[in-house]
């Protein structure tokens, strides 16, 4: 690699890293750059092996915020079409699922709850889809820290690829 691949994104749109792997014992991953859209991911544009540096949080002003995290780009590395297709389905069945699935179901009948006892009605909207996504975020670590085992990089040469 000659160059770190470019990273950013405005408002949801741009290009970032997802799908990490376990890292494996010297701290480096192997991650896909993908082009977003509202944080959906459209296109993987690349697979690398990486570390993860920092990340550094700033307020933007008028309650905006960012946060920029630093990567080390080791070597670059063939898409996988496994992590393309599981990063598909978990942002655009799974994570909808989570969300929507719970509001509709609890939607078909929320006439009755929200005339005879609103504040339980307000407080299921609400608490059934965060409840939901706090479940999901604990099965994605476990299921990162127990179950997916780090990937060793083959260096098609002696080594990494300096420079």
């Amino acid at each position: 690699m000659r160059t770190a691949p470019r990273l950013g994104t405005f408002n949801g749109f741009g290009r970032t890293m997802l799908g990490k792997t376990k890292p494996d014992a010297a701290g480096a991953c192997f991650a896909t750059r993908w082009f977003t859209m509202l944080m959906l991911p459209i296109r993987p544009l690349g697979r690398y092996y990486i570390k993860e540096g920092e990340t550094v949080s700033a307020s933007a002003g008028r309650g905006a915020s960012t946060s920029t995290t630093e990567y080390v780009f080791l070597g670059e590395a063939d898409l996988r079409a496994s992590e393309v297709i599981q990063t598909y389905l978990f942002f655009w069945i799974v994570i909808p699922l989570v969300v929507a699935g719970p509001v509709t179901v609890f939607g078909l009948n929320s006439d009755a709850y929200s005339r005879e006892h609103p504040l339980l009605f307000l407080v299921l909207l609400f608490g059934i889809p965060i409840g939901c996504m706090i479940a999901l975020a604990v099965a994605v670590g476990l299921k990162e820290k127990f179950l997916s085992s780090p990937r060793v990089p083959e260096w098609a040469g002696s080594g990494p690829p300096r420079g």
